[in-house]
């Protein structure tokens, strides 16, 4: 913001009067006097008289001050509010009274002046040039009569800071007041907004300038057809007037019916279409000039047509001069080469006759170098080159209409491009036929590659959880009914043999569910923190009688290895699959290699995998020299029930099952394998970094929040009675599964409740919400879940025991459950003793 000064003009006051204080002095002493010849009688009468009407006057002004009808001063009613803003206005203003006297001037005024005490009238401010004189003028003239009135001067030197020159917005307007016209003038600095308006025009000028004076035409048509626009160069060839261009249409300078050509483009909406149409244009006397028309035409997201831009070549023979036809071609190969589209020119053979920058960073330097000895085939694997000499030879016979093919190109790893191919009309056969535009498609094709396998593995994940969701709960059923009529049989019963069969497969399928709400990443997972050399120690004798005494087993320990954080069993069944699945690729026997190592965060982009972030790792790493597998084969190994073992050696969940658990450690997998030289599978576990909050605390078993779950252990400590006492509210929407855990609680002392549904559940809460010691309830149920019934039970009682059971993890359902509230989670499906030894422990915290 501007200094502005302090001061101000004001002599907005009313001015007094002396000759009416004379009068009023004389009448006074008058009076006085007249006291001096009156007899006494008389004398007291008018005193008294005199005094009573200057009291009447004295009275009425008080009055009439009290009303605001009367001002002592005009300072004391003024507004301060508008005068203030009035003051600090950056536009100069001035008040003149009839006779030309200065009533006000604010301090912009005062500074415009060069004056902090004094002004000078606009009429004497503003002097000089002729131009400026008469716009003078012409506000004077206004002001006598009464107008408002604007004009915008330019002095040179600028007034104030006394600039090379300055422009100024000079406004004048009549103003009533106390039934005279004051006239109000106004003086806004335009100086800076026209020093801009003035570059603008510049460069606008320049702009317009090269345009005109390109060695091509350019010109602007509306959508009716009428032209808006036209550069000198088209105007020059065509004869034109440029100076008198209002009312011409397309269809005065384009001869015949070529008009329609331009005005008839068709595009979809939000687009702009692009046209390359050799057409005659037409001179006012007839003659017709042959030209190509680049011609562009956008459409609004309505569909409606906008203008039209196109780009004019004059192709008269003899048009450009050799000058003009080498800046032209400086030109062209800037823009050929600065194309990020690889660009290349081939004959009849595929041999390359030109190509652009971008073609020879594409591809080797070699492949891409133009010349008779080189071929568009070098750059395409062999197996697709049957694809590219077809649209080649259709490109020869003229088709335009060629669509674009998706080929591998040579280069490490697997490389891909987009090929466009259009013919050149108006070549010899043997010159070029056709114009190669490649894009390369690499990245794009990885992406896509990325993105369906990721959404193919959720899509199995999904299926895989609720299908073991669903298994969990009728396996329940089966372990517990077994339990049951296990607790009911001796030994020595006949059909005891058959029920401890029917619960050893129940439990083997339980295992197999495992693993698919492993894959799925929904399995129970306790981390902790593991000593990844430390665990593999742990495993090596247990590896050696897995893998059979024909593979050899070599374990490579790193130095200082990080630690992770995992859960300690499911790392164990990941390298216990691995070590099985190396040594059924060894049948002849081999050499089976579990390598550790750190993986520090610059090191990561040496394993060229776009699944791994930068950060630090322990790595993993088991490695056969069995058979291997084909690329084919290996896409899938992930995938649940894949297997390529013979029926009855394999599950095939094995490998799906480790890719769930890494996935769920936040880690990556990668397999690497190659047919007759083995297969090397990487775990990348993130780094474990121990925090002080993280240290071990004492709770109570089983108990979680919403935050942090803690998994109620498969197997609790035995207790010496495994009866009790109390009232248990079982809520389960399968019946099997509750009948079996009603009569289990039943048999060992506990008053059981039954509901259906977490909204009959509650109902029987609301009743005998005081005789209730503990809930077991499922999470997923219809009309009310197991989440949202604890937290209305919460409300009738806070300190009520709760027991999820679930056949889902608990990660599945962590979000749902209420925010702070506290409960114990055992998981699907359990046993007859697990269930009883959890509810005795709970019920005793």
């Amino acid at each position: 913001m501007r200094d502005l000064p302090s001061d101000t003009i004001d002599r907005s006051d009313r001015q007094g009067s002396i000759a009416l204080v004379v009068v009023l002095a004389l009448a006074i002493m008058g009076a006085t006097a007249a006291t001096y010849w009156l007899e006494d009688d008389h004398r007291s009468v008018f005193i008294l008289w005199f005094l009573a009407g200057l009291a009447a006057v004295g009275l009425v002004a008080l009055l009439m001050y009290a009303v605001g009808f009367l001002q002592l001063s005009t300072r004391a009613i003024r507004n301060d509010l508008t005068k203030g803003i009035v003051d600090t206005s950056l536009d100069a203003t001035m008040a003149v009274d009839p006779d030309g006297k200065i009533l006000y001037a604010n301090a912009a005024y005062l500074k415009l002046s060069g004056s902090k005490t004094d002004a000078r009238l606009v009429e004497r401010l503003f002097t000089g040039a002729p131009e400026v004189t008469e716009a003078v003028y012409r506000l004077a003239k206004a002001a006598r009569e009464g107008r408002t009135q604007v004009e915008e001067v330019r002095m040179s030197p600028a007034l104030a800071d006394g600039g090379e020159a300055g422009w100024y917005r000079i406004r004048v307007r009549p103003h009533e007041r106390a039934g005279k016209r004051i006239t109000v003038w106004t003086v806004a600095d335009r100086t800076r907004e026209r020093e801009k308006q003035e570059n603008v025009y510049q460069e606008l000028q320049r702009t317009i300038d090269y345009l005109d004076h390109a060695p091509a035409g350019f010109l602007s048509a509306a959508s009716d057809g009428s032209i808006a626009y036209i550069n000198a160069t088209l105007a020059g060839w065509l004869d034109l007037d440029i100076a008198i261009l209002n009312g011409l249409k397309l269809s005065d300078i384009v001869a015949g019916d070529g008009a329609a050509l331009l005005t008839g483009a068709s595009g979809a909406p939000g687009t702009v279409s692009t046209e390359t149409i050799d057409l005659d244009l037409k001179r006012p006397n007839g003659r017709t000039m042959p030209a190509r028309l680049f011609h562009s035409v956008a459409f609004a997201a309505d569909g409606t047509r906008g203008a039209s831009r196109t780009l004019v070549l004059n192709r008269s023979p003899g048009a450009e001069a050799a000058e003009d036809l080498r800046a032209a071609e400086v030109r062209f190969a800037r823009f050929f080469n600065a194309t990020p589209i690889a660009i290349a020119t081939v004959d009849n053979q595929g041999r390359i006759a030109r190509a652009n920058a971008p073609f020879a960073r594409t591809f080797s330097a070699d492949a891409a170098k133009p010349g008779r000895s080189r071929s568009i085939f070098d750059i395409v694997q062999g197996k697709e080159r049957t694809e590219l000499q077809r649209v080649l030879a259709e490109a020869g016979q003229g088709r335009s209409d060629i669509p674009p093919l998706d080929l591998a190109i040579i280069g490490e790893g697997n490389r891909s491009a987009r090929f466009f191919v259009s013919p050149v009309e108006g070549q010899e056969a043997e010159d070029e036929v056709a114009i190669v535009s490649v894009l390369e498609t690499t990245e794009q094709q990885k992406l896509q590659e990325q993105f369906f396998q990721a959404q193919k593995m959720n899509a199995i994940g999904q299926l895989a959880g609720g299908v073991a969701h669903d298994f969990n709960n009728h396996l329940q059923s089966i372990l517990g009914f077994a339990d049951l009529l296990l607790a009911n049989h001796k030994p020595t019963d006949a059909s005891f043999a058959d029920i401890v069969q029917i619960k050893n497969s129940a439990n083997r399928a339980k295992s197999l569910v495992r693993q698919l709400l492993a894959f799925s990443r929904q399995q129970t997972l306790t981390p902790e923190e593991i000593h990844v050399g430390e665990r593999l120690s742990e495993l090596s004798n247990m590896l050696k009688r897995s893998i059979g005494p024909k593979v050899e087993l070599e374990v490579r320990y790193a130095r200082d290895l990080w630690p992770v954080h995992a859960d300690p069993a499911s790392f164990d069944n990941m390298v216990i699959n691995l070590a099985v699945n190396a040594r059924d690729a060894m049948p002849n026997g081999g050499k089976l290699i579990i390598r550790t190592m750190n993986v520090q965060q610059g090191d990561v982009a040496r394993f060229n995998s776009d699944q791994l972030k930068a950060a630090e790792y322990a790595l993993i790493e088991v490695e056969d020299t069995g058979t291997g597998m084909p690329d084919e084969v290996r896409a899938k190994i992930f995938e649940p029930f894949f297997t390529t073992k013979e029926v009855g050696r394999g599950t095939g969940l094995g490998l799906s099952s480790a890719y769930g658990f890494v996935q769920q450690s936040g880690g990556v997998i990668l397999c690497e394998s190659a047919l007759g030289k083995g297969t090397t599978f990487r775990i990348f576990l993130p780094r474990y970094q121990p925090r002080a909050e993280d240290a071990p605390q004492t709770v109570a078993i089983g108990r979680g929040t919403a935050a942090r779950i803690e998994t109620a252990p498969a197997k609790p400590a035995p207790t010496a009675d495994l009866t009790g006492q109390g009232t248990i509210l079982l809520v389960e929407d399968e019946e099997a599964v509750r009948n079996f855990a009603a009569r289990a609680l039943a048999s060992r002392g506990y008053t059981v409740l039954q509901a259906p549904s977490g909204a009959d559940g509650l109902e029987i809460a609301r009743g005998r919400i005081n005789d209730i010691d503990l809930v077991v309830s499922d999470v997923v149920m219809p009309e009310m879940d197991g989440p949202t019934m604890l937290g209305e039970l919460r409300k009738l009682n806070p300190d009520l025991k709760v027991i999820f059971v679930s056949g889902y993890a608990e990660e599945a359902f962590r979000k749902n459950l209420p925010e702070g509230q506290q409960f114990n989670f055992l998981p699907k499906p359990f046993s007859l003793k697990q269930l009883i030894e959890t509810v005795k422990t709970v019920l005793a915290e």
